[in-house]
């Protein structure tokens, strides 16, 4: 027997979900007429949504539309469209009602006419002039009211921004004739006097007031722009003084055309440290360790001291550096001594050097003329040590631009260097040396190209007094891999190593991640030799593979280098941290 109770009972469940269904789904308003893709596009991105369900009422359906139907007239003159018709009505679908707008946007509105009125002192400036060129709306094209704004708006930016914080339209107009589909633009500015920077107080207490606002690059009395005061920001913070700059302009106090300037700064710590390490079958192990104190007076004065210590050498030097008060953001002197001790190849040597140097820094490249006095006592094999003593006069140039200097993929290093001595003053031989070196990284598609190539050569009248710290030798982690530190270069009679007048190096490596973009394996092929002549180069060639790391520290390396040409055999092992070349 049928129990009625239960049909009954599951009739009413079925219009419960049904009536729930519908309470929880939104009708979607219908837009009919539009062919335009780009009114289209603004009319749907214009119109607000609708907060009712499908069982909303006629009258909550017509109040949505009324709104709907002023955005999207909004929308159709945003693009020159002032004649719209606009039809709305609501219709049921499917049990759900549908507010429809049916849309006649009639003919575009053309511009006729463009007035700008704008000062010559801002004409002037090529930014401002640029800008109107490039974003005036063409004349007998379609009106499109984004464009008006943008053009207004960009003047008086830039304006406010080249230091004419009261320029301001007397007139800015949009002027609209829907009878005639024509409109006109008009703009009249006032540009008022340029504001100059005020008082710029720089809140900090290691360094003397003075040297900080040197240090700023911009003075009191500049005219007033914001990319100096990016300026400020740029100059302050890169040097080693400060971790963060703040500038920000005293809106709010300016007077006489003038803006006072603050800037607070956080301060580096005095002292930092850092150590590296790393291992070759030619040098062993190798520990470095660097301390710069940043601050030592208020002058700004710093120090930077570094050793390294490896089986067959040990070095340590140190550099105290004074800002030049002229320049002290891109000048400075240093005094710098070093000593070095190297017992590799069956070469000893023992040298020392003091010096003294003054360093440009510029936004591309770095240079800096030096004299030192190097003092070097060299033992080749079981010949007498003979020592020697030079006084140096020279100068060096660099240029780095890379776009991570812990793990660089793009970018490019330069360097090179030239220095002489005269045996009538303070050296043992009169010698001319020169050095050159560039290096490429070169991103295509997954794979990095490291690029290299290096030179030098030293003339000399007594070539066997030039110390070995100022011959050439190549081979090694950072020359040619797969041969030994130092130990390609020319022979004595006695088949010892003695170093060449001359070296040439050329290195290709291609990096491929190989898992994320931390680690990554790498081939390398590296050919160079140092010799005394030309007909004597006889390159050596060496080819590997490695992996790279990118560390939270840098990039940590391990190569393994197989001489390809002359009588080594052995197979070298590097590790090191860092992005050398």
């Amino acid at each position: 027997m049928i129990n009625r109770s239960r049909i009954l009972a599951g009739f009413a469940a079925g219009s419960l979900l049904v009536s729930a269904d519908q309470l929880q789904a939104k009708p979607r308003i219908q837009v009919l007429g539009l062919e335009d893709a780009a009114l289209m596009t603004n009319v749907d991105l214009s119109v607000p949504q609708i907060a009712f369900g499908c069982d909303a009422s006629t009258a909550q359906a017509r109040r949505y539309l009324r709104s709907a139907s002023e955005a999207a007239e909004r929308a159709l003159q945003a693009l020159g469209h002032f004649n719209a018709e606009i039809e709305q009505r609501v219709e049921f679908k499917d049990g759900c009602i549908v507010p429809i707008l049916e849309i006649d946007a009639g003919p575009p509105t053309y511009l006729t006419e463009v007035e700008l009125d704008i000062p010559q002192a801002l004409l002037d400036f090529q930014a401002i002039s640029d800008f109107i060129a490039n974003n005036t709306p063409k004349v007998d094209a379609p009106l499109v009211q984004r464009e008006y704004d943008q053009l207004r708006d960009g003047i008086r930016d830039r304006a406010h921004r080249l230091g004419y914080l009261d320029a301001r339209y007397s007139k800015a107009q949009l002027r609209v004739d829907p009878e005639t589909q024509t409109a006109k633009i008009i703009l009249v500015m006032e540009a008022g006097e340029r504001y100059r920077f005020g008082e710029i107080q720089i809140i900090q207490d290691i360094l003397r007031p003075s040297l900080a606002s040197s240090l700023a690059g911009v003075a009191p009395g500049d005219d007033y722009t914001s990319s100096r005061l990016l300026q400020i920001n740029r100059n302050l913070g890169s040097t080693d003084y400060f971790r963060a700059v703040t500038v920000r302009p005293m809106l709010e106090q300016r007077a006489d055309h003038q803006v006072p300037i603050q800037v607070q700064t956080t301060v580096n710590p005095r002292t930092t440290y850092e150590f590296r390490a790393g291992y070759g079958t030619d040098t062993g192990p190798r520990v470095g360790a660097r301390m710069i104190r940043r601050y030592i007076n208020k002058r700004g004065h710093n120090i930077d001291a570094r050793t390294s210590v490896s089986q067959v050498s040990q070095r340590i030097e140190a550099a105290y550096s004074m800002p030049r008060s002229s320049d002290p953001l891109f000048q400075k002197y240093d005094i710098y001594a070093r000593a070095n001790r190297e017992d590799n190849n069956n070469i000893e040597t023992l040298s020392s050097a003091v010096g003294a140097q003054w360093a440009v820094e510029r936004e591309r490249w770095s240079t800096s003329l030096f004299t030192e006095y190097l003092l070097e006592r060299s033992k080749y094999g079981r010949e007498p040590a003979e020592t020697n003593n030079f006084l140096l006069l020279g100068a060096r140039a660099s240029r780095t631009e890379v776009d991570d200097p812990l793990f660089p993929t793009h970018g490019m290093v330069l360097s090179t260097s030239i220095q002489g001595a005269a045996e009538e003053i303070a050296s043992s031989t009169s010698l001319i040396r020169g050095t050159a070196f560039a290096g490429f990284y070169l991103p295509l598609g997954d794979f990095i190209f490291k690029v290299r190539g290096e030179g030098g050569a030293v003339v000399s009248n007594g070539f066997d007094k030039v110390p070995k710290s100022l011959r050439f030798f190549a081979g090694g982690d950072n020359s040619v891999r797969g041969y030994d530190f130092e130990s390609l270069a020319p022979k004595n009679a006695n088949g010892q190593l003695v170093g060449g007048q001359y070296k040439v190096v050329g290195s290709f490596e291609a990096m491929y991640p190989v898992v994320g973009d931390d680690w990554f394996i790498a081939g390398f092929v590296d050919t160079g030799n140092a010799f005394d002549d030309v007909k004597d180069m006889d390159l050596h060639t060496g080819t590997g593979m490695g992996v790279r790391w990118r560390s939270p520290i840098g990039q940590v390396r391990f190569d393994i280098g197989v001489p390809l040409t002359g009588d080594a055999n052995n197979i070298t092992f590097h590790i090191g941290i860092g992005a050398d070349f």
